[in-house]
């Protein structure tokens, strides 16, 4: 099943562009986040960007997500190599008092000048300013549509009013309201048992994000095998892969994972031995 099957109403600019994040042949994708550097700052695995998009684009996976500054500032390293999707929201930074106040930072109109092939922005759903973050959600899904530009929306529930971040209930409810206003994808946490009931909620494709450095490369690769073999479309991990002492090897695992459906431990070992 692709992605564009949820509805037969899509233009041709976005399933051009959802085809080229979603392979053909699975209707899944493996997306490699490095938007982090608008939030964090130089984290540990992106203090050189070039050097890690060099090295994730080794094991040739589907997507980059990175701001509109960053996409120009590798743009020679990916063109005709990667799809990108444009982190176009960002003001909420770890050290500034209120992480959930993330306002836009870049329009659709600039995604579209850099090559993106979607728009990405935060979703915090139960804090004290999910009015706004809904609002931005739905005008920037109106501005998307002018251009035929695919909005992945990153949903993440929040306190005070949901305090339970990968409850089934609370990830189902979340992603829902971001489709009803209008995201064509939708990236989220996995919940583990019950993940099932998510994606039947959800008339999107989900990608499941992996959130800080897990102890071990197959738990991360575990998340992503069981979310898959239960309907989600496919991963975007950041610090998972870029904080591993070999990103290129791990984002390769994440495609055996993803796209053959191989047990981690043997999807690690085959890319251990594609990198020899």
């Amino acid at each position: 099943m692709t992605p564009l099957l949820y509805c037969n109403v899509v233009s041709t600019g976005k399933r051009l562009r959802l085809s080229r994040i979603f392979r053909r042949n699975t209707g899944r994708t493996v997306i490699i986040a490095l938007d982090h550097g608008r939030r964090h700052g130089p984290l540990r695995g992106i203090e050189d960007l070039r050097q890690t998009v060099k090295r994730v684009l080794k094991a040739e996976v589907d997507a980059l997500m990175m701001t509109p500054a960053m996409i120009e500032k590798v743009a020679d390293l990916i063109a005709g190599r990667v799809s990108v999707i444009a982190r176009i929201d960002g003001t909420g930074t770890i050290r500034g008092p209120d992480e959930t106040d993330d306002r836009l930072i870049a329009s659709v109109a600039r995604a579209v000048r850099v090559g993106a092939d979607a728009v990405s922005v935060m979703v915090y759903l139960g804090s004290p300013r999910e009015a706004q973050n809904l609002e931005k959600l739905a005008r920037v899904v109106e501005d998307a549509d002018v251009y035929g530009m695919p909005v992945l929306a990153e949903v993440l529930p929040r306190p005070p009013h949901l305090s339970k971040a990968r409850d089934t209930q609370v990830i189902a409810y979340a992603s829902r309201i971001a489709v009803e206003l209008g995201a064509d994808v939708i990236k989220t946490h996995y919940t583990g048992e019950g993940f099932e009931y998510v994606v039947k909620c959800t008339p999107a494709p989900i990608v499941i994000l992996g959130g800080p450095r897990r102890e071990t490369p197959l738990a991360s690769l575990m998340d992503a095998y069981e979310a898959i073999r239960k309907g989600a479309r496919g991963v975007a991990y950041g610090r998972n892969v870029f904080q591993f002492e070999r990103p290129e090897v791990m984002a390769k695992a994440l495609l055996y994972v993803v796209h053959e459906e191989v047990e981690p431990k043997e999807a690690m070992e085959r890319a251990l031995s594609d990198f020899r």
